[in-house]
């Protein structure tokens, strides 16, 4: 019983996984200008690096604190259909690079990003007048359970890792490869866990209108 409430407690205020995220990405953020600038790159190159593989990040941290804020709570499924959006255009920058590199890496990214974009979708739209305009409702997402996306999402992300700690030549391409494995698993943690939140009201929802029908 106790399990169960603390559950509840958890899927109902994610505070404790949002504020871990925005450190994990404050954290990479920094890591990543710091290994940058200790390697001397020039200040072009930098800046470069902060657009290309920081923007993604960037990007999260502003999206998670929204989501602590007032406004993203308010207006947190327009900001869901933005993030989805990004993640619309990460897939496409995705594909592209299969072409130029292809190799394991390249095509585990791609899978990963499908994986966590077909969760999102799944997960935040379902509440939107998206779901239904879109004829998203006809699609099979039902098909396959929250546990096989999220562990879907670990299983890709510890293969990208491994992957990429093979091919590190450096400290830095360590680090930075284990930090972004750590972000995709909680960040499909977080999608999971909202997921759990939204079928545990529509159970409780159901429920009630069952009992409200049966007392009349």
């Amino acid at each position: 019983m106790e399990r169960i409430k603390a559950e509840k407690e958890w899927y109902d205020n994610p505070n404790v996984l949002t504020s871990i995220i925005i450190g994990l990405i404050i954290i990479t953020i920094i890591m990543s200008q710091a290994f940058a600038v200790k390697n001397n790159i020039g200040t072009v190159n930098i800046l470069r690096s902060l657009l290309n593989h920081n923007s993604i990040y960037m990007i999260a941290l502003v999206y998670f604190c929204l989501l602590k804020s007032k406004i993203g709570k308010r207006y947190f499924n327009f900001i869901n259909v933005f993030y989805i959006a990004v993640y619309l255009f990460m897939i496409v920058a995705s594909f592209l690079t299969v072409f130029q590199a292809f190799g394991i890496v390249s095509l585990t990214s791609l899978f990963l990003n499908l994986v966590i974009l077909l969760f999102m979708i799944y997960t935040f739209l379902k509440e939107t007048r998206y779901w239904k305009e879109f004829h998203l409702d006809r699609l099979p997402f039902d098909e396959v359970s929250n546990d096989w996306y999220f562990y879907t999402i670990c299983v890709l992300s510890g293969v990208l890792l491994l992957v990429n700690l093979i091919g590190a030549i450096n400290f830095d391409g360590v680090v930075l490869s284990l930090f972004d494995a750590i972000y995709m698993i909680l960040f499909g943690r977080y999608i999971y866990l909202y997921k759990e939140y939204e079928d545990h009201k529509e159970i409780l929802v159901t429920t009630k209108a069952r009992k409200k029908s049966k007392g009349d």
